[in-house]
């Protein structure tokens, strides 16, 4: 079986609930006309009982109507309220009286009837003839000598049957009809609702693995449909960045693969070629294990980087001393700045405390001031600082090296990103380094910011939360 379509669906709830809605007001309104209009026929009988015994008289013991045959309403008012009326002598049960239509009737009570209307307050009585249902009122009169009579008034039910029939008859066409105009309206509105819907998903449709720069149209009405577009769009984006990461991190890695395997197989066919002696096969295998070096450690830190981005590396919330740490690390790289004639100097304020884990807080301060250190050229200064505040803790590493083109800071903590080729010849590393050190900051709730003029140096600060206002 095919499924409903949604805007199927909508149109028969829709539908449904308009006829359900139709139809319970229909019953009720029904239910508060019949009871209107019985109690307006109870009322005018009332009305009309009243008025008649104004002009009701006793003449030796009969009943007549007295008034003003020379005024219309009075006239029009008796002959209108004694179309049906009777008058009877409650002692003896006797019909003194009637009006034609009620003896055509053959209607006429005995003196059991008589005695109980008469002993009951005035009430109303349905009688059913085959001319319909005629309603009436009992009453009962005394006369100035005492005589007690039952005066009945009464009035044809079949006006309000005849509007009862009409208004179910007019129901009986007005509710479809109201249905099926409910059921076009709601084809026609699901439609209309649903047009953002259809284009929507054609523009969902366009877009693929070698479009991702597609994004859904967004109407401008900030309802429902423009929240799920840009919810959607931000997927995108981050599909999209996801993606050029990937393409990116594969271009990467076999450019970074590719030569150091390019290496080793140069060498060994060189080796295989033109060495003769012990010496040179071991300064072949010795330049051969440098390159070895280099992929182990460049795997290594891919390893750890992807441990790291999914999720599978904890990191410990204890207590570092980072002014201790720093002094340490800065102390041992002091050698090495030595080496290549940089100077190396430090100043880090005591008792500098920061919550997280110390292997990764370390990986921070020796990865950033060995950057620092390998590209300061000859006879350059790198200084390191650790300072605090009321609320955070900051690592500075400043240096007046070669220094980061302003178009570069921005992807400098990107996987195998290299500022130019002049940095890449210059550095050994495979340009994982500042993507562990970006991811470890973030960890700990820190922050980091670059400023770097070519030429001139570069200044990385990165600011770590106190203990105390964690």
């Amino acid at each position: 079986m095919t499924p409903l379509t949604l805007r199927t669906k909508l149109t028969l709830f829709y539908s449904i609930t308009v006829s359900l809605l139709l139809t319970g007001f229909a019953l009720l309104y029904y239910r508060v006309l019949s009871v209107g209009l019985d109690q307006a026929l109870s009322d005018e009988l009332s009305e009309r009982a009243t008025g008649l015994r104004g002009y009701l008289r006793f003449e030796e013991g009969m009943p007549v109507f007295i008034f003003d045959e020379g005024d219309p309403e009075e006239m029009s008012f008796v002959r209108t309220a004694t179309r049906y009326f009777q008058v009877y002598e409650v002692t003896s049960g006797m019909l003194l009286t009637q009006s034609p239509e009620v003896e055509a009737l053959g209607v006429q009570y005995s003196l059991e009837d008589v005695t109980h209307f008469a002993e009951e307050p005035p009430s109303f009585t349905d009688l059913h003839t085959d001319q319909g249902t005629l309603r009436f009122r009992n009453e009962v009169i005394v006369d100035a000598f005492g005589g007690t009579y039952l005066f009945l008034v009464g009035a044809a039910v079949k006006p309000m049957e005849d509007a009862l029939r009409a208004f179910l008859r007019s129901l009986a066409w007005l509710i479809p009809t109201g249905v099926l105009l409910a059921a076009i309206a709601s084809w026609w509105m699901a439609g209309k609702a649903l047009q953002p819907v259809a284009a929507l998903a054609g523009a969902a449709r366009g877009i693929g693995l070698s479009r991702l720069d597609r994004r859904l149209p967004v109407r401008g009405t900030d309802d429902e449909l423009d929240h799920l577009a840009r919810e959607f769009n931000e997927t995108l984006a981050q599909l999209e960045k996801a993606v050029g990461e990937m393409k990116q991190f594969t271009a990467s890695i076999s450019h970074e693969l590719r030569t150091p395997l390019a290496v080793l197989r140069g060498e060994a066919e060189i080796a295989l070629m033109q060495a003769d002696t012990t010496e040179q096969y071991r300064r072949v295998l010795g330049s051969q294990l440098e390159e070895f070096e280099k992929l182990t450690r460049m795997i290594n830190q891919l390893l750890t980087l992807a441990r790291a981005e999914s999720g599978e590396v904890e990191i410990a919330q204890d207590s570092v001393d980072l002014s201790a740490m720093t002094e340490s690390l800065a102390e041992q790289l002091q050698p090495v700045a030595a080496s290549k004639d940089v100077s190396l100097t430090w100043n880090c304020e005591k008792g500098a405390m920061v919550r997280g884990d110390a292997s990764w807080i370390e990986r921070i301060v020796l990865n950033l001031v060995d950057n620092a250190i390998k590209f300061t050229p000859s006879g350059g200064n790198v200084k390191v600082r650790v300072s605090r505040d009321t609320r955070n803790t900051a690592l500075e590493v400043q240096d007046d090296g070669i220094g980061i083109p302003s178009e570069a800071l921005s992807h400098i903590f990107e996987r195998f990103y290299r500022a130019d080729p002049s940095r890449s010849n210059r550095a050994d590393g495979a340009g994982l380094g500042l993507s562990l050190v970006k991811w470890a900051i973030d960890q700990h709730r820190g922050s980091v910011q670059v400023d770097s003029t070519p030429g001139h140096g570069t200044h990385v600060t990165v600011q770590f939360p106190n203990i105390n206002s964690n």
